[in-house]
């Protein structure tokens, strides 16, 4: 639109008398330092969009705060398995088709990944968080921090049963979901896959003899008591066509909600796995977010019940180094604010109809505080259940865990 003739006229009369004339020119922006980072995948995709909403809104608030940055969340190259080294480490090296600086995955893998040579250290956590304990020492291999914590995990039992909720005990837990006597079958999840029972061994071995040498326990030597009351709970699971959960009917991905969606629709009494599980079942069901009848409680698989929790936590890539350092630092910042923790929790980039909270759990204790999860009905009790849980391990699972699978597979069968 041309600029009216009036508006010239007083330009010219003011400027000299203001000095407009000779004022600086504004300063032209430098180049902005991109950061690319892939985030854990493993959680659950509330607006059905793949995390493109999710990823979006995350790099819009951080570029709001920080214009100087161009994040990328998410890349669309990039392929990798986040459970296999030596990938993550090709591309935190800048070797691989679609590189990047920062990735979020397990600290299950923590000992092999830095072994690669591809991480490093972080030179700070963010200030602020009241992180988890069990977070910290996930994320710290040979006394230096290599994670910023993000996510825990937990194995929990959803059920609708107070004897089952208050089960201390593997066998307690089994003498419950036999006393229930409905027809459908006790149990449901999947045991399978090469991370699946190795997890639930070192969680039912935590139950019974404690956190503090959990690291202990990544051998292919089992306790034979630990296998015992594994074996007793997965029976629960058996049907006349077999066991679904360990034999790879579950572990199949057209199957991947199918435990839960089976528990939902009232064909088993309890299922077993992750907290977010229970996002699923409230989207199938949804009048049991109010209707009081839903429990979720830490599951038991020894004899005790001493929870352990897995950490997802943020690695530092090699080569990013100065601007892009300062970049990841100021992301990192930004991912452990409680405003960030509590939209990502609630689903808020899910449109508002039908929207279910993902109930993740945060590695930051403080955000349990915020409005919306103390509003919750179920997060309080998730928070309250492992606030005292110990660390998983960090180093030794990967090279030995297909074996573990199969000797634990085995055995839970009756084949060993």
């Amino acid at each position: 639109m041309p600029t009216p003739k009036w508006m010239l006229l007083i330009s010219a009369v003011t400027c000299p008398l203001m000095g407009c004339g000779d004022s600086e020119p504004e300063p032209t922006p430098g180049p902005r330092t991109q950061l690319r980072v892939p985030l854990y995948s493993y959680i659950p995709d509330a607006a059905g969009d793949q995390f493109r909403a999710l990823g979006a809104r995350l790099e819009r608030e951080f570029e709001q705060l920080h214009p100087d940055v161009d994040l990328v969340i998410n890349p669309t190259c990039f392929k990798d398995d986040l459970y296999e080294p030596a990938e993550l480490a090709r591309s935190l090296r800048g070797e691989g088709d679609c590189p990047y600086d920062v990735v979020e995955t397990d600290t299950s893998l923590l000992g092999e990944i830095v072994e690669t040579g591809a991480v490093r250290p972080w030179p700070a956590l963010p200030q602020g968080p009241q992180w988890h304990p069990a977070s910290l020492e996930a994320s710290t291999y040979q006394g230096q921090l290599y994670g910023v914590p993000h996510w825990l995990c937990a194995h929990y039992l959803l059920s609708r049963s107070e004897a089952v909720s208050s089960a201390p005990a593997v066998d307690a837990l089994v003498q419950a979901l036999d006393g229930l006597r409905t027809p459908a079958m006790n149990l449901t999840g999947n045991w399978l896959g090469s991370w699946n029972l190795p997890a639930l061994y070192f969680d039912a071995w935590t139950d019974s003899y404690g956190a503090e040498n959990v690291q202990s326990a990544v051998s292919t030597q089992y306790d034979p008591d630990v296998l015992a009351g594994m074996r007793a709970l997965v029976q629960g699971c058996e049907t006349a066509n077999g066991n679904p959960c360990i034999d790879g009917t579950y572990d199949a991905s057209e199957n991947f909600d199918l435990p839960t969606h089976l528990f939902a629709d009232g064909q088993a009494d309890a299922l077993l796995g992750y907290s977010e599980r229970l996002h699923t079942v409230l989207k199938r069901r949804p009048e049991e977010a109010t209707a009081g009848t839903l429990r979720i409680s830490l599951a038991p698989l020894g004899q005790g019940n001493q929870p352990i929790v897995f950490t997802d936590s943020f690695f530092l890539g090699k080569n990013c180094t100065g601007a892009c350092e300062q970049a990841a630092l100021r992301f990192t910042e930004y991912m452990s604010q409680a405003s960030t923790y509590s939209w990502l929790l609630m689903s808020e980039d899910a449109p508002a109809t039908g929207r279910v909270p993902r109930y993740l759990m945060p590695a930051a204790l403080e955000v349990y505080d915020t409005p919306a999860l103390k509003a919750d009905p179920f997060y309080p009790s998730i928070g309250a259940a492992t606030r005292e849980a110990g660390a998983f391990p960090n180093r030794g699972l990967y090279p030995i865990r297909k074996q573990m699978r199969d000797d634990l597979q085995r055995t839970l069968a009756g084949e060993g």
